[in-house]
């Protein structure tokens, strides 16, 4: 219990001092990040029998933990926000042997509350995903997300972070014969980043 009481305090603590601070950025300043991790496949909802499957393996999701890797570019257009882009690699083994992928290109808003040594932004994606699971099963599709990350800077450009969020990736199959396979999935992300800010 005194554990939680005083991480909660800390954050607390860090928030305080991070929202009472002069922001570090300025309208233009731009950010490069590098990411690299884990996806976790944490449920799917089949729309033609309104059933929701959640968890791991077979009976579940029927996918595995898989990875993701990602570059993204953001400019500033205040102290606080910063508007930009993200494209990743995610893949996923699913029980049956095949490599589910996903390749999310996406527009990206971030607002930081709290900056400069420690960045912690809380970011939202709107885009599209290119996926596939096998022969003759890929489909281009929407894609969202919502994600907070920690990041630190030890030095004024280089800064090392984790982020995690949940992605929703809706499976819309537009022929008619597919139609009743149409699902949305949703991953929970688990990464680390590597970022350069100017």
């Amino acid at each position: 219990m005194k554990r939680r009481l005083s991480i909660m305090l800390l954050l607390i603590l860090v928030l305080s001092v991070g929202l009472s601070a002069e922001p570090f950025y300025d309208k233009g300043s731009q950010t490069f990040s590098f990411t690299l991790g884990t996806t976790v496949p944490t449920f799917v909802h089949f729309f033609s029998n309104n059933e929701t499957r959640v968890g791991l393996g077979v009976d579940n999701t029927g996918m595995k933990i898989g990875g993701y890797g990602a570059i993204s570019y953001q400019a500033f257009t205040s102290p606080y926000s910063a508007i930009g882009g993200e494209i990743g690699y995610n893949f996923n083994y699913v029980v049956d042997g095949n490599l589910y992928t996903a390749v999310p290109f996406f527009f990206k808003y971030s607002y930081l509350p709290v900056q400069g040594t420690i960045d912690l932004p809380i970011s939202f994606g709107l885009g599209f995903a290119y996926n596939s699971g096998g022969a003759n099963t890929s489909i281009m599709t929407l894609y969202s997300n919502i994600e907070l990350g920690l990041t630190y800077f030890p030095g004024e450009h280089w800064g090392f972070g984790v982020r995690t969020g949940l992605w929703l990736i809706p499976e819309l199959n537009y022929r008619k014969e597919l139609f009743g396979d149409n699902a949305l999935a949703g991953f929970v992300p688990i990464t680390l980043t590597v970022s350069y800010r100017q």
